[in-house]
């Protein structure tokens, strides 16, 4: 915990805040097929407001199940169904189809989804079946994961993007930022025991994301042709960074539990060489870039600290704590907009080019920075994304099962 940093009342309050702005701003209305969405991205300049699609629902219903239980307050948990319900009408659920299992990207209409995002649904689901017991959640879930290994990958690595129109060609490019997909699947493998999710999902996963996207002095390799393995994108200066060259969408994570499933320190370690990197370049005030990629805070401070006390770095818990004090000055309060008030500074998505130094929040940075808030005020576990969720552990060792019949 970073009681260190603030006190537990104080980040409890700031995620409290968070998770009301997202309630706040979901669409309720039965009679609205938008019910279950949020605010993406809104400036209060502009006022221009975009709705959360698949991925953000799914970070989003998360979170919300997380501060459900820290809090017991059922609000939470009622917007986190609602998200759920809305990414379940984005599910393909034509059996003839080929991409049956499949999740839309924002709509019911859209023809298009990127593995990597409809994982973040489908994760979303995990969490929220995994919080009510209801079997239809954890059931499309598996629908997904199932399309997922079965044609969403190549040679154990997902797909770009995929388009469900005969006129148009997929991506197959192999994207570092598609690494958390595995720790999806480790979810997925402890509600169910079903193991394909580790053969084909966390195992493969894990091994490339070690051995071919994460340099030795730590840099990631950001994209790989599938085919060749010829390099196509990768950090070289430190001007004009991408987003994923810091935000590594909960690869490190997935290292994490990849090192204590299968007894293996070089999953941990190689993903210690990425934070240590990213430690190096982080400002003084913990941001990064001049505050051009505020999703890397909320996200660097939990592999900071995850890491960092999996391997007793004090250098990496110092940098975790120096993103936390930064995130919370990230966080819009007494604004007097409902709309911007308990979120987190985000990119602007508008129509305008200017995309930095605007009045703007994106659920990316504050799904992020809910779930990272309460990471670190306590120790919950059974959420996303917990590094004190209960460890697997074969029952052949813990004993005989005590059978009725």
């Amino acid at each position: 915990m970073a009681q260190q940093v603030f006190n537990s009342d104080f980040l409890l309050d700031r995620s409290i805040k968070c998770g009301d702005w997202m309630i706040r701003n979901q669409i309720t209305d039965r009679m609205d097929a938008n019910k279950g969405r949020s605010i993406r991205s809104y400036d209060a300049d502009t006022k221009e407001l975009r709705l959360t699609g698949n991925w953000m629902c799914g970070t989003m219903a998360a979170s919300l199940c997380a501060l459900y239980k820290r809090t017991s307050d059922s609000r939470y948990l009622e917007g986190a169904i609602n998200a759920a319900r809305y990414i379940l009408s984005l599910q393909v659920m034509d059996q003839t189809d080929w991409h049956f299992g499949a999740i839309r990207e924002i709509t019911p209409q859209s023809i298009e989804f990127a593995p990597r995002d409809a994982t973040s649904a489908a994760w979303g689901l995990v969490w929220v079946a995994e919080a009510t017991g209801e079997s239809i959640y954890l059931d499309r879930a598996r629908l997904f994961a199932d399309w997922l290994v079965e044609k969403g990958m190549y040679r154990g690595w997902p797909l770009y993007a995929v388009y469900m129109d005969p006129k148009l060609d997929n991506f197959y490019s192999r994207g570092s930022f598609q690494s958390g997909t595995g720790l999806f699947l480790y979810d997925l493998f402890r509600l169910t025991g079903d193991t394909k999710y580790i053969e084909r999902g966390l195992l493969p996963i894990a091994t490339i994301y070690r051995d071919e996207f994460i340099r030795d002095d730590g840099r990631l390799v950001l994209e790989r042709d599938p085919f060749t393995g010829r390099v196509t994108h990768e950090v070289t200066g430190l001007d004009d960074l991408p987003q994923h060259a810091l935000n590594d969408d909960f690869g490190a994570a997935m290292m994490i539990q990849a090192s204590r499933l299968f007894g293996d320190r070089s999953f941990v370690e190689k993903a210690a060489l990425f934070a240590r990197w990213v430690a190096s370049i982080q400002e003084e005030d913990g941001g990064f870039v001049q505050g051009r990629i505020p999703s890397a805070v909320p996200v660097s401070e939990m592999y900071f600290r995850d890491l960092g006390e999996e391997l007793g770095d004090t250098g990496l818990i110092a940098a975790a704590d120096k993103a936390l004090k930064k995130l919370v000055t990230m966080q819009w309060l007494d604004t007097g907009d409902p709309k911007l008030d308990g979120g987190f500074q985000g990119v602007y998505e508008g129509s305008e080019q200017k995309k930095w130094g605007r009045r703007c929040v994106n659920m990316r940075t504050s799904a992020y920075a809910l779930i990272a808030m309460l990471k670190a005020e306590s120790d919950l576990a059974d959420i996303w994304l917990g590094t004190h969720n209960k460890p697997f552990q074969d029952h052949r060792w813990i004993g005989l099962h005590d059978l009725v019949f």
